[in-house]
């Protein structure tokens, strides 16, 4: 059979979860959107190559909140990963009865090459290698990029893998470091080893790795203070003395003090015993020694930590590997990580809760200050300055009157300290420079409301929404398990009205909170109103309007002249779930340029974001406040006009698509795009297929807010040139929805042509599904045209008629509509409408069972389309021909016939017709005996019905599969 390219045509797949989970397809490694789809996909990696069922992935994904099409839901979500993994016929992700396998190869995931790595290095320590053995931990260290599956949400198995993989992780650092030690690097892992232990203080062998770094560096005194800090710890916290191997060291320690010419303890030197009462005074020396540097903390300015701080575990892991990194390498230049993000997306309370947990690494202190640099009066970094200078012991006398003075004395109090310097709400780079420590003894973190692209050596940690188990783990902190537990669907319709922003989360909670006889439900009826959601969304000081309205007042021009808060307030009147660049330059009614300018200004500010490249969205809570602002501040007809230039761009860009994908069919009248809204341009049907699946919503939108604001001219023709790509991808649900708009708005116009052209839409919609509704739509389209004198449209209601027929089984009544319908198709010279009658008739006759005349009237199709070049109806007439073989029992001519009838669906995009070629292509396998081939072309065929919508197909269809495997297959 034809291939159609992916995993099936030598392309590799590999996966990480040593992090965030994600994937290389052979571009790029690339995340997973959906945390269901994480879910399923780090269940089938977490089991290793074997067979999941479905039971048990439903257990995962969903726990005891399962839903009713749970089963379904898998499914989909199956199809989804497939398409992500380049693998549409399941070679990777097969289906094993009773569920799913993940088939992986050696080095295919990051978590297998790890302990592959980690035991090649423990073997080669063992081997008395020390540098072999660091080199290969450090490649096995090297792969990981965070917490284990740090954005797969949690559960019973995905917790249990995190803790063993970080089980993992930390014994081969320790492994790393004691051959290090083997290399004689004692003195230069202090500094690692203290920063480990102030994440794992009751981790005894990072204590003894310490103690042993520190004997080895020749500082003795403090390897022995080391041990009696570890006796505290430990038993401050466990109530017990350290394990066996500390005592040994102590001991071995203690020994070797008593030996003329000392050497430091290595870890095969200690030996088994208890400590001996005589040297107790020496432990209390070692725990005086132990806390001596807090006497000599410095400024710790960090304001409060949140205390029902939530999810970001990814974002932290970042920020703390950011800063510990760079320290740890020694590096001569400051690491400075900056947290930007939306308002309200909470920057500042990641930046705190890591700078808490950063705080053991900077002795030092803490200087802490808010900008305020979106406000309308920014603190000037020379203020600043001053007050961190007398913080850090300069007499306010001293402190220059200069701001670069100021720099130069602020850089040389920092030069020899070890401080985290927090930078809350910055404006630009211009703000923060000044602010910036010389030598990377220190470290900065800044948050800001701008991506700062122009901060040289930054690291940026750019925030998102909260997932869905993030948010409804933060709602549930604040109003309480037991009432988030009594009403769960309220919740839910809660947290996806606040749209994951933890800001408007925090304060829905904190509304409930202080209303203890409010149910969920009454919030969630409140917030249901898209016109007050924001009006809702406020308590006390806190509001999601006063947020925004900063960020939207901080607004400058941008290049060109184009006002972005102009481009924003148009935005919000737009209804689309997302925009592109050329839409949205009709849509503002300015040359590209500036438009695009203004657009990625949006984007910096978090206005507005960008999911690819030329591609734009509100985030729900921003579209709210951008339609308030455009109610507010754009005159009505400034809008109107806005709108009006959008939806003339995208029917003028959705006809321009229609005549590539389908070249023969008829076009819907339209007048000459206006000048400075050119349609797009179309090379082949697979870039048009691919514009109209990427604007498929908006296509929808368009067509409800056409007919809204009266421009029914759009709201009919609109869905018509798209009905070719909704039918060929199988939205049923789209197209029902425009062309009953479409209907109404032709019916509004008196436009009769127009309700004739949406009623047979209609009728091929029904077609399948509903072949006595489908017969009355062709009869009242077939009624307009012949009281209109349009015989060409009589000949097309006629074909489709014929063909509705068919699925009621009326076959004779099928070939005497058709006969009528190629007569007129004839008569009018419409030699398209000639193939299509043909072509139908061919496919009636073989249900009637008279082969010889379905393959004559399918090879006269094959001479008409071919001669026009209609690529698809060859592909039917193809397929028509291979049936009939099938029938008659040719099975090797009836394969080839229909592979060429697949290549031809599949470059054209037609899926339903891709679906019927493998279906009978795995007919004609197993009567080959080719029963794996038949295996392949069935399980795709069912895939793509699913994805069609098309269930008792699928259903059949696994049936099919089940009688195979029964065979031995």
């Amino acid at each position: 059979m034809a291939g159609d390219g992916g995993l099936g045509r030598g392309g590799k797949v590999r996966f990480r979860i040593l992090g965030p989970l994600e994937v290389w397809t052979g571009q790029d490694w690339s995340g997973i959107g959906a945390p269901k789809w994480r879910a399923l996909l780090g269940a089938l990696l977490l089991s290793q190559g074997q067979v999941v069922s479905t039971d048990r992935l439903i257990a995962e994904l969903w726990g005891d909140d399962t839903p009713d099409r749970a089963v379904n839901l898998v499914s989909v979500y199956v199809l989804r990963l497939r398409r992500l993994l380049a693998d549409p016929e399941g070679r990777v992700l097969t289906t094993r009865a009773p569920g799913y396998q993940l088939l992986l190869q050696p080095g295919d995931l990051d978590a297998d090459s790890f302990e592959t790595l980690a035991g090649q290095g423990r073997s080669a320590l063992a081997e008395r290698d020390p540098r072999r053995a660091a080199d290969t931990l450090a490649e096995a260290l090297a792969l990981w990029r965070g917490s284990a599956l740090a954005d797969v949400p949690p559960s019973a198995l995905v917790t249990a893998e995190a803790d063993r993989l970080e089980e993992s992780r930390l014994t081969a650092l320790e492994l790393r470091i004691d051959a290090d030690m083997g290399c004689g690097l004692h003195a230069q892992l202090v500094p690692e080893l203290r920063r480990m232990l102030s994440d794992q203080p009751l981790r005894e062998g990072l204590w003894g790795l310490l103690i042993r770094a520190l004997d080895g560096a020749g500082r003795h005194a403090e390897a022995l203070a080391a041990y009696g800090r570890a006796r505290e710890v430990i038993a401050d916290e466990l109530g017990v003395d350290p394990g066996p191997e500390l005592q040994r060291l102590y001991q071995a320690m203690l020994t070797a003090d008593a030996t003329p010419a000392r050497q430091p303890v290595a870890a095969e030197d200690a030996v088994q015993v208890s400590v001996p009462p005589a040297r107790q005074s020496a432990d209390a020396a070692a725990r005086r020694a132990g806390p001596r540097s807090s006497s000599q903390r410095g400024p710790a300015q960090l304001p409060a930590d949140v205390a029902d701080f939530t999810g970001r575990e990814a974002h932290l892991e970042q920020l703390r590997r950011t800063v510990s990194e760079a320290r740890r390498r020694d590096s001569p230049a400051v690491a400075v990580a900056v947290v930007a993000g939306a308002p309200g997306l909470g920057k500042t309370a990641l930046a705190i809760h890591a700078a808490h947990a950063l705080r053991p690494e900077f002795p030092d202190g803490q200087l802490y200050v808010s900008l305020h640099g979106w406000s309308e009066q920014p603190v000037p970094p020379g203020d600043v300055l001053a007050r961190f200078l007398r913080d850090l012991g300069v007499d306010g006398a001293r402190v220059p009157a200069d701001a670069e003075e100021r720099a130069a004395m602020y850089r040389t109090r920092l030069a020899e300290r070890q401080m985290l310097i927090v930078l809350d709400d910055a404006r630009d780079a211009a703000q923060i420079r000044p602010l910036l420590p010389g030598t990377g003894s220190c470290a900065v973190i800044v948050t800001s409301r701008h991506r700062r692209s122009d901060l040289v050596g930054s690291r940026l940690i750019d925030l998102d929404v909260l997932d869905e188990a993030e948010a409804a783990e933060l709602f549930t902190r604040i109003i309480g398990p037991e009432r988030a537990e009594a009403e769960p669907a309220a919740v839910r319709d809660v947290l996806g009205m606040c749209a994951g922003l933890p800001l408007a989360i925090r304060i829905a909670g904190a509304r409930l909170a202080a209303r203890r006889g409010w149910s969920i439900r009454t919030l969630a009826d409140r917030l249901a109103d898209q016109q007050r959601r924001i009006d809702e969304l406020t308590t006390g000081d806190l509001a999601v309007r006063a947020c925004f309205q900063v960020s939207f007042d901080a607004l400058p021009r941008a290049a060109g002249g184009l006002d972005p808060a102009h481009v924003f307030r148009v935005l919000g009147a737009w209804p689309g779930p997302s925009i592109g660049l050329q839409a949205a330059t009709a849509l503002v009614g300015e040359p590209e340029g500036p438009v695009a300018d203004a657009l990625e200004l949006l984007v910096d500010a978090h206005l507005l974001e960008s999911p690819a490249p030329d591609r734009y969205a509100f985030h729900d809570l921003l579209r709210a406040y951008a339609v308030e602002r455009a109610r507010a501040d754009e005159p009505g007809q400034v809008i109107d006009d806005a709108i009006g230039r959008v939806l003339d761009w995208y029917l003028q860009t959705a006809d321009a698509a229609a005549s590539v994908v389908s070249p023969h069919a008829e076009r819907v009248p339209l007048a000459a795009a206006e000048p400075g809204s050119a349609p797009l341009a179309f090379g082949t049907a697979e870039q048009a297929l691919g514009w109209y699946e990427l604007e498929r919503a908006n296509l929808v939108a368009a067509t409800c807010e056409a007919a809204v604001r009266d421009r029914h001219d759009v709201a009919w023709k609109l869905p018509v040139a798209a009905m070719n790509f909704f039918m060929l991808h199988g939205y049923r649900a789209d197209w029902l929805t425009t062309h009953r708009i479409a209907l109404s708005s032709a019916q509004r116009l008196a436009d009769r042509q127009g309700e004739a052209w949406v009623l047979n839409n209609l009728g091929v919609l029904h077609g399948e599904q509903h072949a006595d509704d489908a017969v009355g739509y062709f009869e009242q389209a077939l009624a307009i045209y012949r009281a209109a004198g349009d015989r060409r449209g009589q000949a097309q209601a006629a074909n489709n008629l014929a063909f509705s027929y068919r699925f009621l089984e009326r076959y004779e009544e099928a070939v005497a509509a058709l006969l009528d319908a190629l007569e007129l198709q004839r008569h009018v010279g419409r030699r398209y409408g000639e193939g299509v009658a043909l072509c139908n008739l061919g496919e009636a006759y073989l249900e009637l069972g008279r082969h010889d005349e379905a393959i004559a009237r399918s090879q006269e199709a094959l001479a008409v389309v071919r001669e026009i070049g209609s690529t698809r109806m060859e592909g039917y007439a193809l397929y028509n021909l291979g049936r009939a073989n099938l029938d008659l029992g040719q099975s090797a001519e009836a394969a080839s016939l229909l592979e060429q009838a697949l290549a031809i669906h599949r470059a054209v995009g037609d899926r339903s017709g891709e679906a019927q070629d493998l279906r009978h292509l795995g007919i004609a396998d197993v009567r080959a005996g080719r029963l794996a081939e038949a295996r392949a072309a069935w399980v795709r065929a069912r895939s793509l019905y699913q994805g069609l919508g098309e269930d008792n197909q699928a259903a059949d269809l696994s049936a099919q599969l089940e009688k195979l495997g029964s065979s031995g297959c």
